[in-house]
């Protein structure tokens, strides 16, 4: 019974307790010394001592309930401090082998190692591109030369052919021999 009273209500009633007390210490300095101050006295102590012990019963009921407050939340401080060690632990363990990884890939992966030279890979594929762009190039030059040649050719012979085709015009028409038969008009 004594875990399940809240801190809360126990405030409440230390603040009820405070409010009595004051109530009870205004009262005390209105009253004028009488005659019968010993009533008051007896009074005073009795109210005093019951007072004082619903406080000590109080304050070990709250003391109670703190301590098992207070041991759970030391548990579960622990337990979280040990899983940030495992997990920093598992991090630290992961950093390490994406270093290692890391280094690896470096040194490894971006260069060719030859025997006297470093070539780094990216430099050599831009080569090999450059080098096929210029082969490209070079052909589509050629083709281009052999059409202009081709062309040239046709052109010269499409000449000769109309030079041999006058001729032959001009041949005919002197070969051939007057009949002497005109045309009616």
């Amino acid at each position: 019974m004594a875990q399940s009273v809240s801190n809360d209500a126990l405030w409440e009633k230390l603040c009820e307790l405070d409010k009595k007390l004051e109530k009870f210490a205004i009262t005390q300095k209105s009253l004028t010394p009488q005659k019968d101050q010993s009533e008051i006295k007896i009074d005073f102590g009795e109210t005093k001592d019951e007072i004082i012990a619903k406080i000590k019963g109080d304050i070990r009921i709250l003391g109670l309930s703190s301590d098992s407050h207070f041991e759970a939340n030391s548990k579960n401080i622990q337990q979280l401090t040990e899983d940030v060690k495992k997990t920093l632990g598992t991090v630290a363990h992961i950093r390490k082998q994406q270093k290692e990884t890391a280094e690896s890939q470096k040194t490894d992966d971006t260069h060719f190692n030859f025997r006297f030279f470093k070539v780094r890979k990216s430099s050599l594929v831009i080569g090999i591109l450059g080098l096929l762009v210029f082969t490209l190039t070079l052909f589509c030059m050629k083709q281009q030369n052999d059409y202009s040649l081709l062309m040239n050719e046709y052109y010269r012979q499409s000449v000769v052919v109309r030079e041999m085709q006058t001729e032959m015009d001009s041949l005919k028409n002197n070969a051939r021999p007057d009949t002497g038969i005109r045309k009616k008009q």
